[in-house]
């Protein structure tokens, strides 16, 4: 009996968290919309608020955080290019762990950057072709090939420095805040 209700109260915790989480997503999706320029920044940020999750409940509780959020972001009246860069990319936090198993450093960076390029141009093609938003391809018409292939390196190396941050964001979490979280331990 009183496992049965322990095991609903943790339950009860973490839809509670996961929830909370969830709408300090969407509440940031929404800057997206008011700020322009971040259509990529946001989506990384609510990657961030995944770390929480992923710490305390588990990978299935984050997925179903990240997904929740991708739902809403491309329902609601966001805008197109930052809910499908979440969707494309929100992810990462849940994987990175994963990824950063793989040795030698050399074939763990080249994995990262390719699925940082593979998801960046199946983005833009599902963009292209169901969702044709106009001004995000006119914008690389415009550039060429060239600027093209160097907005996709800069982006890399933005994602190598958001694979950074997310170590800095879970020691963070881990140290400072975590331990004053004492709803979630008693659970």
């Amino acid at each position: 009996m009183a496992s049965n209700r322990m095991n609903a109260r943790r339950q009860s915790v973490m839809i509670a968290f996961c929830g909370m989480a969830a709408g300090l997503s969407v509440a940031i999706m929404l800057l997206g919309g008011v700020i322009p320029a971040a259509a990529y920044a946001v989506p990384m940020l609510c990657g961030l608020v995944l770390l929480p999750v992923l710490l305390e409940f588990g990978r299935r509780a984050a997925w179903a955080t990240f997904f929740a959020v991708a739902a809403l972001a491309l329902l609601m009246d966001f805008d197109k290019e930052a809910a499908f860069f979440y969707l494309f990319i929100g992810y990462y936090p849940i994987v990175k762990w994963r990824l950063d198993k793989i040795s030698p450093k050399w074939k763990r960076i080249a994995a990262k950057l390719m699925l940082f390029t593979l998801a960046i141009a199946l983005m833009y093609a599902l963009l292209a072709l169901v969702f044709p938003v106009a001004a995000a391809l006119e914008e690389f018409r415009e550039m060429g090939v060239i600027l093209s292939i160097a907005f996709v390196i800069v982006y890399d190396g933005c994602m190598l420095l958001y694979d950074r941050l997310l170590i800095a964001a879970l020691l963070l979490y881990a140290n400072r805040i975590q331990p004053k979280l004492k709803l979630l331990r008693r659970s």
